[in-house]
Order: C-alpha cells, then sequence, then structure tokens
C-alpha cells in the first residue's frame, strides 16, 4: 500500500488529510479522508456520493493508510524539508 498524494486539512477540523491512495498495484482510491476521533484515534473514510459511501475499509487497512498518512505529513512538516 502506499500514498499517493496527501492534501492536508486546514486547521481546527477533525479532519487531518485527504489522501489518494493505492491499496494494491493497479487500484487507486481518489479523496480518502483521515480524521482524528475525540478518543485520540484515527479514522479513515471513503469519499461518498449521492448514493452514499464509495469504499470502506477494515480496521487494519484503516489503520495503516491513517498510519501512512501520519508518517508523510510528519515527514513534510521536518525540517529542511522543501515543498515542490
Amino acid at each position: 500500500m502506499k500514498i499517493l498524494s496527501t492534501r492536508p486539512a486546514p486547521p481546527g477540523g477533525k479532519t487531518i488529510a485527504h489522501v489518494d491512495v493505492e491499496p494494491s498495484p493497479g487500484t487507486r482510491l481518489y479523496g480518502v479522508r483521515v480524521s482524528r476521533a475525540d478518543d485520540g484515534t484515527y479514522r479513515t473514510f471513503g469519499p461518498s456520493n449521492t448514493f452514499g459511501r464509495t469504499c470502506a475499509f477494515d480496521r487494519e487497512v484503516a489503520n495503516q493508510i491513517a498510519q501512512l498518512t501520519i508518517a508523510g505529513l510528519s515527514q513534510h512538516d521536518a525540517p529542511g524539508h522543501h515543498s515542490r
């Protein structure tokens, strides 16, 4: 699994970022939302459309997406990192 793109969310809300994910080669999911719950754990949600959810993740996959996102955001914020 890899994160293709990360878009940090504005500060102040529960959402920390929206990400594009490649859970396996040849499969991509766009606009996945990673949020922090009140208890400090992370949640991962697929985008919705007029019919409801477009995808769902079991706990292990959701946690993996969240951890990869957090690691990427931490690396992005590290001193000496330059955005392109």
